[in-house]
């Protein structure tokens, strides 16, 4: 069925379907045996659907209906998806083109999978690449599909399908997964894959690595116009409000003038001062100054009403006449007409999106989407600031959650954010129902394509770059250890894209040890942990060609090494000590240590543990691992994917992980009874709620049971424990 980011508004869609003239539910009791009787005749007469305010999506055999579709199942789209029921610029075979809508609207309305527009957009598109073939062996419906046709045309080369690309498996296997309820039958008996037929897929083209000189060159110059512009953005609307009223205010000068005495020459002709510089400006010139003269006493309202309608362009040498406040001066910048304006707004907009791109990883359809109300907000962990972009941010109802995207970001990145927002709000105040983020600069001050947001980074990219973009030696060894490949020409210049940027980020952060996968794969908000590998390959050849370079980068990671040597030294004084350290490994050596006949620490092997370079030789030859999990707790395990997203009970016992201190299990303890209680005063507790912040709760105080510290423990209301499953004694 189809799932919507905005669940308000499937909601909606989904009961309008409901109560349509005597039928209680039109999909199920007129529709759905429609499509399985697949008599075409019938299914064309009926309607597609119903929108939220009861009228018709069209009849189905209306190839028109189709193509408007979307607008009112997604009224919100961010991207344009048409249904199109034509191959090659022809109309599709009439039994093939019905059975393609009896799988959407299957899809659409009846499915037991969750499909987004977009989906069925993708679906048809896939499916569309069968047609000719079956045509052209004389075939007119997907029943003739199965696996030995498809093999023949694989090994034959029949058809211009790739085999070795994924997409035709997608389409192929909805096909296989919507069998059931269609009105033909689907010969296709498995799940398809590239090796069902003795191929592998093509691996997906890799876009480059920054080189590491440009790509530093670039994170200078963004953080020094982010931060230029930052101090300043409290000013910078009145660049946006320069932009969009410059000419309404030469529009109402221009009209006193022309309805004044100054603008009459003494033979009763008029000194127009406009510019006819090339045909389209001719033409609103010459159709302005029709409209003019055909009035019959002209006065300042009506003159001003013809200027927006034909827009004709004043002489800019005469534009102080009509336009006395040019001047406008934000700090260093200094602007005297709508071409400077535009061009510093471009500077700061594109270093802006190229520096907050840099600096989360953001695809560019996850930038377009930025949050316009809540997109950066800021979180404060162990005494640190956290910065979190927004992206795509959709509506929830009760009961369920919708996806957001969420990515970390530096303090930078949320000054550009911040930029951004001062920038880009007063052009959306002009469009107040519009929910895009970005709007143009010019003519209507409409919503912007992805592309022009591209167009602004790359734009910036080059002109801060300028000529340093020629590809040096040292260029092309980076290119070649990030994708041997690619080959590339000494002193060319490097072409960026916005893309590359995620992929750098990737690959450095990587690369430097910076992050580990699954906090990367977080950020990217990607399902499989394949994918996240495949934006940073290559970044392990990178690390070793860091090692064997004396550079910074060798003392930060000297510096890491020593930092975790010291956290260890501390863990193994305070076991020497005799003092409790917690977490499953903490607890296991305490216990080895009362069930040895010597002191451990005493004897002169194991006394090298409470050496510091001891810690620094085993963690720098891989034979020991540590990073933090939360403040106070660390794990040893290399494969641990608790990096971003804590789960305190998954660490009380872990046999990888020493808890030294409480003050992280204390604030998971006081945040899960808060929010226990608010769901309680708002009636709003579910057995999940109720037993999450029971989970928390008692993982917390049995760290603290662990490390001998004092508390007092939390009471559980009777409201929750009446939610919770009793499965025995909790210690």
């Amino acid at each position: 069925m189809i799932k919507l980011s905005d669940l308000e508004h499937q909601n909606k869609l989904l009961k309008a379907q409901q109560n349509v003239g005597a039928h209680t539910n039109y999909l199920i009791d007129v529709l759905k045996p429609a499509i399985e009787r697949g008599d075409w005749d019938e299914l064309e007469a009926l309607d597609i659907g119903f929108t939220v305010t009861g009228e018709s999506l069209g009849k189905i055999a209306d190839d028109e209906a189709w193509r408007n579709l979307q607008p009112h199942i997604e009224p919100q789209a961010k991207k344009i998806c048409t249904l199109e029921f034509t191959n090659d610029s022809k109309v599709i075979e009439h039994n093939l083109k019905n059975e393609l809508k009896a799988l959407l609207l299957k899809m659409m309305w009846l499915s037991p999978h969750n499909h987004s527009f977009g989906t069925l957009y993708q679906a048809l598109n896939d499916l569309k690449k069968v047609i000719n073939p079956l045509l052209n062996e004389g075939f007119n419906t997907l029943s003739a599909l199965d696996f030995d046709r498809l093999e023949t045309w694989v090994l034959t080369g029949f058809t211009n399908i790739d085999f070795e690309r994924e997409l035709i498996y997608k389409g192929l296997n909805r096909l296989y997964r919507e069998a059931k309820g269609l009105p033909f039958e689907v010969n296709l008996n498995k799940k398809l894959n590239a090796s069902d037929f003795g191929l592998t897929l093509k691996e997906a083209e890799q876009y480059t690595v920054i080189p590491q000189r440009l790509y530093f060159t670039g994170l200078q110059k963004s953080e020094n116009v982010i931060n230029a512009a930052y101090a300043l953005r409290h000013e910078l609307e009145q660049l946006a409000d320069y932009i969009t009223t410059y000419f309404e205010k030469a529009y109402v000068g221009y009209a006193k003038y022309l309805v004044s005495d100054e603008a009459r020459r003494k033979n009763g002709g008029i000194n127009w001062y406009l510019a006819k510089k090339n045909n389209g400006c001719k033409k609103r010139t010459i159709a302005f100054q029709q409209a003019f003269t055909a009035l019959h006493s002209p006065n300042e309202k009506e003159t001003l009403a013809l200027l927006h309608l034909h827009k004709p362009e004043i002489n800019n040498d005469y534009i102080d006449k009509f336009h006395s406040e040019r001047k406008l001066t934000i700090g260093q910048w200094a602007i005297t007409n709508p071409r400077e304006a535009l061009s510093l707004f471009k500077i700061l907009s594109g270093g802006c999106l190229w520096g907050l791109m840099a600096r989360t990883g953001m695809r560019g359809d996850e930038m377009y989407n930025l949050n316009t109300a809540q997109g950066c907000t800021e979180d404060i962990i162990d005494r640190q600031n956290i910065y979190i972009i927004h992206a795509n941010l959709s509506k929830t109802v009760k009961g369920s959650q919708s996806i957001q995207d969420e990515f970390v970001t530096t303090e930078i990145g949320m000054k550009a954010y911040e930029v951004l927002q001062a920038l880009h709000t007063p052009l959306r105040k002009r469009h107040p129902s519009s929910q895009s983020f970005f709007h143009k600069t010019k003519e209507d001050f409409s919503k912007v394509s992805k592309g022009q947001i591209s167009k602004h980074s790359i734009g910036w990219f080059n002109n801060a770059i300028g000529e340093e973009l020629a590809l040096t030696n040292e260029d092309l060894i980076d290119l070649k250890v990030s994708d041997p490949n690619l080959s590339f020409e000494l002193g060319s210049n490097y072409e960026f894209t916005p893309h590359q940027l995620r992929r750098s980020f990737a690959y450095y952060l990587i690369g430097y040890e910076l992050c580990n996968f699954p906090q990367l794969k977080q950020q990217f908000s990607h399902v499989s942990m394949a994918m996240t590998r495949h934006y940073a390959k290559n970044a392990s050849k990178f690390q070793k060609i860091r090692y064997k370079k004396k550079t910074l980068a060798n003392e930060i990671d000297e510096e890491r090494i020593n930092q975790k040597a010291r956290v260890y030294l501390n863990i193994y004084e305070k076991l020497a000590n005799k003092e409790r350290v917690a977490g499953g490994k903490g607890k296991e050596f305490a216990k080895s240590m009362t069930q040895t006949d010597r002191n451990l620490f005493t004897d002169k092997v194991d006394n090298d543990m409470l050496s510091l370079n001891f810690w620094k030789k085993h963690i720098r030859n891989k034979k020991r691992h540590l990073h933090a999990v939360a403040p106070g707790i660390y794990c040893t395990s290399t494969t641990c994917g608790l990096r971003t997203l804590v789960n305190l009970i998954e660490c009380v016992d872990c046999k990888n992980d020493y808890i030294v201190d409480a003050v992280f299990a204390e604030a998971k303890r006081k945040e899960a009874e808060i929010h226990m209680l608010y769901d309680i005063e708002n009636n709003e507790l579910t057995p999940q709620t109720a037993s999450e912040s029971y989970i928390k709760i008692q993982a917390a105080e049995r760290i603290m049971n662990d490390l001998g510290i004092d508390y007092e423990p939390v009471v559980f209301p009777n409201e929750v424990r009446g939610l919770l499953i009793p499965f025995g004694v909790v210690s």
